[in-house]
């Protein structure tokens, strides 16, 4: 038996596998996630671990699927690489690997051609392409919203409209989902798509398809649509498909993370919070939703911090004390530090307040320096966003629990989705009251929940009534009016 370790969540992991075991095979054992679009078929080339120590040869194959400087850096892929001795492993994850990283249930294939699904989010647009009739993923693209040059939130996007225009931002979305569209059909030799599943918030939705979203602002919060039914708007000459939504701040993109995370099939109670720019968040009780959106910002996605970037090359995203000194890891092995994405700031609050300097209130008399990276650094600032965003999302759960007379210690199942969810760290989230405490062994990261609640409705067409029973079913609990949520919000701002 070989000797393999792997550096994960803070920790090594060391276990003997026996000679010519796939890394894949090896991570699946231990429990580490790896993407794996393609389920390990040789075709995506997002199963990327960093690898030192003795393995087998690259193959042509490989080669083609990484490129010459992943391969210097010592990047290898998990479903080509095989242990031929003792070995040290440890994930890599780029911007687009977490972006449109999606983990849904099985389920079979009724579609025909290819099929592209999209998620619109308020910060960032993620889209998948699909051989629609095996559910093979040819190709797949992330970029930043071009939207958010009218503003990083929904009201600023709202009130945009009104300043410019809806045409004009439902036109600088469209023509960005179409080029996205176009480069990863050119990308997998595909000519032409035959169906399309486009998600969002209810905001984006109306926007996209150029209603006028200026009643989602004020009460009494009215949709024009609520969707469930084929674009206005085609992409390369195919229907797209806008799921249903619940409500005015509760979009079809919770709609399909509700369906991603398994939720309508399951009995017991269970919890769905999905963080973003703003944070969904969906409690399931004997099949009955209750459903809720909190203004979490875009600070969770690094924006508008001082040292703040999107999950990228050269982004902290984990950090933890080793003998009273910070010790972080960094997207791309080796390389200087950029900047600091989601999961690294949660992270790095949870050191803070270990060494003391950032008290209970939030306290922070300076800015805070990450290690021997002068420039990268958390300020007074970036605290209090984050804590007002921590915060909406803890009260936001304590106030759905409250509703319905469950404590957070009966919650069976806690999922979360959103792009930083593959590599919180659970133990820090709840240590800053991102989550209640009973929660945090209890969940399930899910990935890009809305991407993948949209690939399953692409791939079966009766995904379709599935989404619109969990409307039927739900029901949206308007924050603004609840008083325990006032009050709870002030008791979650602590740390």
């Amino acid at each position: 038996m070989l000797q393999v370790s792997v550096l994960w969540k803070n920790h090594r992991i060391c276990v003997p596998v026996k000679k010519n075991t796939l890394v894949s095979e090896a991570l699946l054992a231990m429990k580490v996630p790896v993407p794996m679009p393609c389920s390990g078929k040789h075709l995506c080339g997002k199963c990327r671990v960093w690898v030192s120590g003795e393995v087998n040869g690259v193959s042509p194959q490989e080669n083609a699927l990484l490129g010459d400087a992943a391969l210097a850096e010592g990047i290898r892929l998990a479903c080509f690489c095989r242990i031929e001795g003792d070995s040290l492993i440890r994930p890599v994850f780029s911007q687009a690997d977490i972006l449109t990283w999606v983990k849904i249930p099985s389920f079979l294939y009724t579609g025909t051609g290819a099929g592209v699904a999209c998620d619109i989010g308020t910060t960032t647009i993620a889209v998948r392409l699909y051989e629609c009739s095996t559910g093979t993923l040819l190709a797949e693209g992330a970029e930043e919203n071009n939207q958010r040059a009218y503003g990083a939130d929904v009201i600023s996007r709202i009130q945009a409209c009104h300043a410019y225009g809806t045409r004009k931002l439902s036109e600088v979305v469209f023509r960005q989902i179409e080029d996205m569209v176009g480069q990863i059909m050119t990308k997998s030799g595909i000519r032409e798509i035959s169906a399309g599943v486009l998600t969002g918030n209810t905001t984006m939705l109306h926007i996209f398809e150029g209603l006028d979203p200026h009643a989602l602002a004020a009460a009494p919060f009215l949709m024009q649509s609520a969707f469930g039914s084929v674009s206005a708007r085609r992409i390369d000459s195919a229907d797209m498909y806008l799921p249903p939504c619940i409500g005015a701040y509760v979009g079809a993109d919770t709609v399909c993370a509700v369906l991603a995370a398994g939720m309508t099939e399951q009995k017991g109670i269970s919890l769905l919070v999905d963080l973003g720019t703003n944070g969904e968040i969906v409690l399931c009780k004997d099949g009955k939703f209750i459903c809720c959106a909190v203004a979490a910002g875009p600070a969770f996605e690094g924006v508008g911090l001082h040292s703040g970037m999107s999950a990228s090359y050269g982004a902290i995203y984990k950090a933890h004390t080793d003998e009273g000194k910070v010790s972080v890891e960094i997207i791309g092995n080796g390389v200087k530090a950029a900047g600091i994405c989601g999961s690294g700031i949660i992270d790095l609050l949870h050191v803070m307040k270990n060494l003391g300097v950032l008290d209970e209130s939030g306290y922070l008399e300076k800015e805070f320096s990450v290690g021997t990276y002068a420039e990268v650094c958390i300020t007074p600032e970036d605290v209090r966003k984050i804590q007002l965003a921590k915060a909406a999302v803890c009260a936001g759960i304590y106030t759905l629990l409250n509703e319905e007379n469950v404590m957070p210690e009966e919650v069976e199942r806690f999922y979360v989705a959103g792009g930083f969810g593959a590599s919180l760290n659970p133990v820090s989230a709840a240590a800053i009251g991102l989550f209640p405490e009973a929660l945090k062994d209890k969940i399930s990261f899910i990935g890009n929940g809305a991407l993948g609640g949209a690939v399953m409705i692409l791939l079966n067409s009766k995904m379709k009534s599935m989404a619109e029973d969990i409307v039927k079913n739900s029901r949206e609990l308007e924050l603004s009016r609840s008083a325990f949520f006032m009050d709870k919000y002030i008791e979650c701002m602590g740390f």
